[in-house]
């Protein structure tokens, strides 16, 4: 060891060691210029016993830190966390090893990773990434909850607990990636596109809600444990199409049971929800627009029992937008995902309705009688006023077309802005402008007729005897930004 730049030299090997004593890896602590941690390989003679040694006092004594690490797994490597002291990964000839406590008690990190020789590791970020003897490069993603692993052992009350998440890149993926491998092809599993968001329960909880809100405390996204958000409900099934269940990505629902649990957010605002029938698949929905980078705070309710931890938001170093680009998409998708929300809540009390009017005029057709009769034809205009704001098929050239349509062009339009990161482009803004206008003035007529003739209506049907329209009350859930 040299302590002036290499002008003198002190031999500082541990005490013991023999001839062919392979000094595979030193690591100097990242914390202490006094410690350091070196990894010895004596295979070669045929001595497969695990040696880590850890001096602090410059290599004037060493102490040999192998407990939990038994033979064969002879070392190879051994590596401090830049970030949490006392946080230690060791390679071995048969996997991977963690501790904890500073190299005084070692634990296996195996998990899904083949029983292979680790020649080096290296921590990257917030990733674990390692070199195998043959069995290619693995990555432990996201190794925070790790880092936090003797915090949450101290947590003497055992109280829910929110591990500070790992820094989140922005990247800006395609949604539909091609064809899946089949399932007998051997392939790991990319990282999740999004915030990994890591929490742990003594017990099974009641209820738990999860929170995301921007730097001026506006609410991006809201979950619940109850199976859906409360903004969206998570179809359980899609449509029956000869495509295997493999093709759909899983739904993210925050659990509830006791334990470790992770929860992936995409990044995108609110998102619009839908009608609850199986028939309206997910991949119909708009999703919001994408978060910006920046600091985000996450806000996590365990039965009443409320954390807190902020979130990183890192752009994709390989963008060249701007923040500021970053903002004005941002306003413009907020603007035109509201709009688009609006324009499917009022579609779907249409369908609602007009499912409503064809069940009265089956029952109606069952039971003809004189005060039946007298309700029929304010039934068929109620449906033909219905398809008119809904289709308008049939509309003149200075009409606008069905709410139908609008909806799709509002949909359309937020798609192509963001569908990269780069300014709008003008045909999308063309798009949506004409698109915004077609659909205000149909929810408009919507939210007339609903005043007007479907009073009347429900006057007369109560009149009937029969049970009054009702409007569903899909969709009609708290905005995000409330």
């Amino acid at each position: 060891m040299t302590r002036d730049g290499g002008k003198s030299w002190k031999d500082v090997t541990p005490p013991g060691l023999t001839a062919w004593s392979q000094i595979s890896l030193i690591e100097a602590s990242h914390f202490d210029p006094a410690v350091a941690y070196a990894a010895v390989n004596r295979s070669r003679i045929d001595d497969q016993t695990p040696y880590i040694y850890r001096t602090r006092d410059y290599g004037a004594s060493w102490q040999l830190i192998t407990n939990g690490i038994v033979a064969p797994a002879f070392l190879r490597a051994v590596r401090e966390d830049p970030q949490t002291k006392g946080l230690l990964f060791a390679g071995t000839e048969f996997g991977v090893y963690a501790s904890f406590d500073d190299g005084d008690h070692w634990q296996s990190l195996q998990l899904n990773l083949p029983v292979t020789g680790v020649r080096d590791l290296t921590i990257h970020g917030d990733d674990l990434v390692i070199a195998t003897y043959g069995r290619s490069f693995w990555i432990l993603d996201n190794i925070t909850p790790i880092r936090e692993a003797r915090a949450l052992a101290s947590n003497k009350t055992k109280t829910p607990w929110l591990y500070h998440p790992a820094t989140t890149l922005r990247v800006d993926n395609d949604s539909f990636l091609g064809t899946p491998l089949p399932p007998e092809e051997p392939a790991a599993p990319n990282p999740p596109n999004g915030a990994m968001i890591d929490y742990f329960l003594p017990s099974q909880a009641h209820e738990v809600q999860l929170e995301i809100l921007d730097a001026q405390q506006n609410i991006v996204r809201r979950f619940s444990s109850e199976g859906h958000s409360a903004e969206e409900q998570i179809p359980t099934k899609y449509l029956p199409l000869p495509v295997a269940d493999r093709w759909f990505a899983k739904p993210e629902v925050l659990e509830k049971t006791s334990g470790m649990h992770r929860f992936v957010w995409d990044l995108t605002w609110g998102s619009s929800g839908g009608p609850t029938d199986d028939e309206d698949a997910d991949y119909h929905r708009p999703k919001g627009p994408k978060a910006v980078p920046g600091i985000y705070q996450l806000r996590l309710t365990v039965d009443g029992e409320v954390q807190n931890q902020s979130l990183t938001v890192a752009m994709d170093p390989r963008s060249p937008a701007t923040s500021e680009l970053l903002a004005q998409q941002l306003q413009l998708g907020r603007q035109i995902f509201a709009e688009t929300v609006e324009a499917r809540r009022a579609l779907a009390e249409t369908d609602s309705v007009q499912r409503q009017l064809a069940d009265i005029q089956r029952k109606l057709g069952m039971k003809p009688n004189a005060q039946n009769a007298s309700v029929a034809p304010a039934v068929t205009a109620a449906q033909s006023a219905i398809g008119k704001i809904v289709m308008n098929k049939e509309h003149a050239a200075a009409e606008s077309p069905g709410l139908q349509e609008a909806s799709t062009g509002l949909a359309s339009a937020l798609r192509v802005i963001e569908s990269g990161d780069r300014a709008a482009p003008a045909q999308a803004i063309a798009l949506y402008k004409e698109s915004s206008q077609q659909a205000k003035t149909r929810i408009a007529e919507w939210n007339q007729f609903k005043e007007r003739q479907l009073a009347q209506l429900n006057q007369q049907l109560s009149k009937a005897n029969l049970a009054p329209i009702a409007i569903a009350e899909i969709e009609r859930r708290p905005s995000p930004s409330h």
